[in-house]
Parts: structure tokens; sequence; C-alpha cells
């Protein structure tokens, strides 16, 4: 993938978190992660994948990172020609609604 294609699909997942109410910040070039989402003193680490896969090296480096932060770790992904964005825990595995989140 692109990093113009890959950018905008952050800046997808940014948008609709923020319409979520969450405070946002992009990591320029993703150091350390994509995104950081902040809200009533929740804090996310979310990587950002569309139509990839993600390595279990930056798989292992996002839980840690999240531990050492206090943060959950969220993978957020979509398929080519998937509608939607879906948000999955890290550490569990499970898909998380973000409102809830």
């Amino acid at each position: 993938m692109s990093y113009p294609s890959g950018r905008r699909f952050e800046w997808s997942v940014r948008n609709l978190l923020e319409s979520c109410g969450w405070v946002t910040v992009r990591a320029a070039r993703s150091k350390p992660v994509d995104l950081i989402a902040l809200k009533d003193g929740r804090i996310l680490l979310i990587e950002c994948k569309y139509n990839t896969r993600i390595s279990k090296e930056r798989i292992d480096y996002l839980k840690s990172l999240a531990g050492k932060a206090g943060a959950r770790p969220i993978l957020a992904v979509k398929k080519k020609y998937e509608r939607s964005i879906k948000f999955i825990d890290v550490d569990t595995g499970g898909e998380v609604k973000i409102e809830e989140a």
C-alpha cells in the first residue's frame, strides 16, 4: 500500500473517532503508532491497516507500548471492498464498538 492511501485511511479512522467524541492525535510516519485517541480518561493506541496485514513484531510492539502507557491497543482495519472500518482489540482479538471502547 502506498503512503498516500495509508494516510487517507488514517484520516478516515481519525474522523470517525472524532465524530464519536474522541480527541485524536495522528503521529507522523506512524511513529510510534498511527493514532492516539483520548476520551474520558481512556487511551487507545491505534494501528491502522487498509487492505494489508500487520506483522507479529508490530503487534507485540503495540501491546508493549500500550502496557507501558496504560492504554488499550487497537487495530483499525478495512479491506479494499468493505464499507466499514473494524476496530479489533489486540489483546483479546475481539471486535470493539468504538463508541463503547
